[in-house]
């Protein structure tokens, strides 16, 4: 599945829209700070049981480097819907301010700019960039989205401590490289269907046992037949 829209956000540059952008960065460097908003078209998903969702995003950047901190990767629900054309650190849509600068955000237990998120992996200071994608388990916030609990706003994504750890992901632009998302769905469980045989029953008596049995078992299907 694809992203429908991606943004950078960029403390130095509050007003400017990053849409398009060849790549999604988090964390710090020389004292600005940098999010990514991700979403994802979860329509047909609405009312499935879901089994996982996982976000799979390509970590590239800084290529050949370490860093002096890690970089723990965490996701958050943005608390508004946002416009890929106008959102910016500042900007959530057009003349339309976050209450937070850089974006607000609910986390997994519900609190406004709370620090719990829904889900996070470590990139430690010490690894360098390995042209591979990153997993992160989502699940328990697509399945908030598509139960109808809360709109579709998609993903915010930042680094828990945001100085001395700037990494980039490659975007959508990349085509083998851009974000990825899957989502695995329970099976809908099939009915039996169960042939009931009475021998030297009469029908009154077939029809009696058959409403026992479909009070006991819900859900199926009995079918009688006289034992000839």
């Amino acid at each position: 599945m694809e992203t429908i829209a991606e943004n950078r956000l960029r403390e130095a540059s509050p007003d400017t829209v990053y849409k398009g952008a060849a790549f999604i960065d988090v964390g710090g460097l020389n004292d600005t700070r940098y999010r990514g908003l991700l979403v994802f078209d979860l329509e047909q998903y609405r009312g499935s049981g879901i089994n996982n969702a996982a976000l799979s995003i390509y970590w590239y950047y800084p290529a050949g480097k370490t860093r002096p901190e890690d970089t723990i990767v965490e996701v958050y629900r943005p608390a508004s819907s946002w416009n890929p054309d106008y959102v910016s650190w500042n900007k959530r849509d057009k003349d339309v301010s976050w209450k937070n600068p850089g974006g607000d955000w609910y986390d997994k237990n519900g609190v406004l700019q709370g620090s719990t998120p829904y889900a996070s992996i470590t990139l430690k200071g010490s690894e360098l960039p390995d042209n591979k994608y990153h997993e992160i388990d989502v699940t328990e916030l697509v399945k908030e989205y598509v139960t109808g609990k809360y709109e579709n706003t998609g993903f915010i994504i930042k680094a828990r401590t945001e100085n001395n750890n700037y990494i980039a992901f490659s975007s959508s632009k990349e085509d083998e490289k851009k974000p990825t998302f899957s989502i695995s769905v329970q099976e809908p469980e099939k009915k039996q269907d169960v042939w009931l045989i009475i021998p030297f029953a009469t029908e009154t008596e077939a029809n009696e046992i058959k409403t026992q049995m479909l009070e006991k078992y819900k859900g199926i299907s009995i079918y009688t037949r006289l034992k000839e």
